[in-house]
């Protein structure tokens, strides 16, 4: 990273220089207007006076359960400009999943988005004290008391909170993908990490305008793409769900020149029908992850955008991609120069390049990755073993150091004395022109070890013929790789930033309208 960035890591003290430079320019692009930066601290100032009317004081931690919308970015900044803890939460949680983050993080404080409200009638949440409703409803809950978030704008300015680049700024609960939440602490400068990697990585300026669809309490919007941009004085287009139909449309309305994506959202613009005119966009940069390199090269044939593939986690922010604009294909480029990669074995022993591993990450700059998980200190010390952060990830090294994702540990399946990985499954089920998207993952065996399972989900007026569906695996994969069982399924469970929820599905495991490929078939 450049000088330039020297001293410039707490979100509040770069939300005022913001405004004081950039001041009606405008920072965020709504479905009901835009924001200038001046608006967006304002509001941030009148946020943290309502919460300071409430008793938080600097430290505290403020649950935020809302939709990407301006009044979550108020909240939000509105946490920062206070110094209290921001604990973004999941909107799909309800029940355990939410009483859990809500419990564990010991939030006084929650602000929450109306039609999320009722789902705290059926939880018990002692530590809570005020709730704060975005929108209108009436719901007594017994020992916490209701304000609505509108009042915050009768509020005089609140004065910024001195904070200091190692005071926490939030606790990002992880998606849940494997078991429960942890709340992943990150100060300032941790958190701000990421921001000024996509802001190199994508040469961000004030002419450009980011474009997120994705859900503000994901490390992705808030920090690669929201933060990245406000970092730069740019503007960003604030979108609260992904449409095929209104992404070209958006790009093209606001100008927008960088985007993030996650999951097969590169697939589904890719298997659009192509129509005349799709290099006439503005679009010039996409970064994420986890997009098979053929459907990377149709997308940037077709609509003239350089993917960026990147390794990263709420953990770590972005740790690998790209360097100097040198994509290697097939790889999530090199280490990022604040933190250092390898590739252990079981033992925790260094592997040489072109050895499969456990990805591990350990900073080379001080508060540069997450500082543990909140209040959970036997999980922090055995994911922090022997020194180095421990991802849960596969993946190897090319002899030019340039990092190769392989797959998730819990997600990768061993049959037959074989490895395998479920992201290549995947990979050469998707290439099947029936199949919309798909997840693969172990069921047990009789014959001890794994087999092979994938669900399915057909493209739009397109039926999946199973025997076909296993031929086609069988031409295309390795043979201990081809799937045993397969189920054709209306949509994968997935979290809302996309990502397959599979401990569900292989909780579901085999069901009766599950096929088996053919005995005599089977290898």
């Amino acid at each position: 990273m450049t000088s330039e960035y020297q001293g410039d890591w707490v979100m509040s003290a770069i939300l005022e220089d913001r405004a004081e430079r950039f001041g009606d320019r405008i920072a965020v692009h709504t479905p009901s207007g835009g924001v200038s930066y001046a608006q967006l601290r304002d509001n941030a100032q009148r946020v943290a006076a309502q919460l300071a009317s409430l008793g938080v004081k600097p430290g505290d931690c403020v649950a935020t359960m809302l939709n990407a919308t301006p009044d979550y970015l108020s909240a939000w900044l509105g946490c920062a400009w206070s110094g209290a803890i921001e604990v973004p939460v999941n909107t799909e949680y309800k029940g355990f999943f939410l009483e859990h983050v809500l419990r564990e993080s010991g939030a006084v404080v929650l602000i929450v988005q109306a039609e999320y409200a009722e789902r705290l009638l059926s939880i018990e949440t002692p530590d809570l004290r005020h709730i704060i409703i975005v929108g209108e409803t009436a719901m007594p809950l017994a020992g916490v008391a209701q304000h609505n978030f509108s009042d915050f704008a009768a509020f005089a300015p609140a004065p910024r909170s001195p904070r200091s680049e190692q005071d926490m700024l939030y606790v990002l609960y992880t998606s849940g993908t494997t078991g429960p939440s942890k709340g992943v602490i990150h100060c300032n400068r941790s958190a701000m990490w990421t921001a000024r990697v996509w802001k190199e990585l994508a040469q961000l300026g004030p002419d450009d305008v980011g474009y997120s669809y994705l859900p503000l309490y994901h490390v992705t919007a808030r920090s690669a793409l929201v933060k990245a941009c406000i970092l730069a004085g740019a503007a960003s287009v604030v979108r609260e769900h992904f449409s095929v139909n209104e992404f070209w449309p958006d790009v093209r309305r606001y100008g927008a020149t960088f985007t993030m994506y996650m999951g097969a959202v590169i697939l589904f613009l890719t298997k659009q029908a192509e129509v005349a005119g799709e290099l006439d966009n503005t679009l010039r940069i996409a970064g994420g992850a986890a997009c098979p390199p053929e459907v990377g090269r149709e997308f940037e044939r077709r609509f003239g955008c350089k993917l960026l593939e990147v390794y990263g986690m709420t953990e770590i922010g972005t740790a690998s991609g790209p360097r100097a604009g040198v994509v290697v294909p097939g790889t999530m480029g090199k280490p990022f120069d604040h933190l250092e990669i390898r590739i252990h074995d079981a033992g925790d022993n260094p592997l040489p390049a072109g050895e499969l591993g456990e990805i591990v990450v350990r900073p080379n700059d001080p508060y540069a990755i997450m500082q543990g998980y909140w209040r959970q200190p036997k999980a922090t010390l055995e994911a922090w073993r022997n020194l180095w952060f421990h991802t849960g990830d596969l993946g190897k090294m090319t002899p030019e150091g340039d990092l190769i994702f392989v797959d998730r540990l819990k997600d990768s399946i061993r049959r037959r004395g074989e490895n395998i990985s479920s992201f290549e499954v995947e990979r050469a089920v998707q290439s099947h022109p029936t199949v919309q998207e798909c997840a693969a993952f172990a069921v047990p065996s009789e014959a001890t070890e794994d087999d092979v399972m994938i669900a399915v989900v057909a493209r739009p007026d397109r039926a999946i013929d199973a025997a076909a569906l296993f031929d086609h695996c069988e031409q295309n994969m390795p043979r201990f790789a081809v799937p045993r069982y397969l189920r054709v399924v209306s949509a994968l469970p997935k979290t809302p930033t996309g990502r397959v929820q599979k401990h569900v599905l292989r909780q579901e495991g085999v069901t009766p309208d599950t096929a088996e490929r053919m005995t005599r078939r089977r290898h």
